[in-house]
């Protein structure tokens, strides 16, 4: 079984990502992230969690078609496989979630909560280095999504009695 990165790491300060590789990355974790809502969506307790989960599913699958949108655009012969470390890039804790009780909802919040702390710092990286004007302002609106996901997560985690980790309390860095 592989060990799942800390969340506190930073990932991305170390790998040298083109931008069609970026935008395949971004689309993975959009995708990972639009199933886990959609799941945490059917588990939640309150009708008011359950509208807000498959919402923000909604709003990262969107995020997810802008993405292969572009990258099909752009760079229509790109075509990759994604190391695990690419996919830490973005995803923190096991792709697919089982939630069959309290404990794993509990899991399943806390690996979602990292996940967008991960995927906004990834964005906003690459909003500082990615050359292209129109993927710059793309990849720094996805950071400031991510940001606003973290923080809707963080309050449907406190009404739901979930006691996020430490090394996700501080959220995202602002962009």
């Amino acid at each position: 079984m592989r060990e799942y990165q800390d969340v506190s790491v930073d990932p991305i300060a170390t790998v040298a990502v083109r931008p069609e590789k970026a935008l395949t990355i971004g689309a993975y974790g959009e995708t990972v992230a639009a199933y886990r809502y959609l799941v945490l969506s059917e588990k939640a307790r309150s009708h008011e969690a359950r509208n807000e989960f498959a919402a923000m599913a909604d709003e990262e699958q969107d995020h997810k078609q802008r993405l292969q949108r572009l990258l099909a655009q752009m760079f229509p012969d790109a075509d990759f496989f994604l190391t695990p470390e690419e996919k830490d890039l973005v995803v923190v804790g096991p792709r697919l979630l089982d939630v069959r009780d309290e404990t794993e909802f509990a899991r399943a919040m806390r690996y979602i909560l990292g996940t967008e702390q991960r995927t906004a710092h990834f964005y906003r990286k690459l909003s500082e280095f990615i050359s292209q004007d129109d993927l710059r302002r793309l990849f720094a609106e996805l950071a400031e999504e991510g940001v606003e996901h973290y923080r809707r997560l963080r309050e449907l985690a406190r009404v739901a009695g979930v006691e996020a980790e430490a090394d996700a309390q501080t959220g995202p860095k602002e962009t």
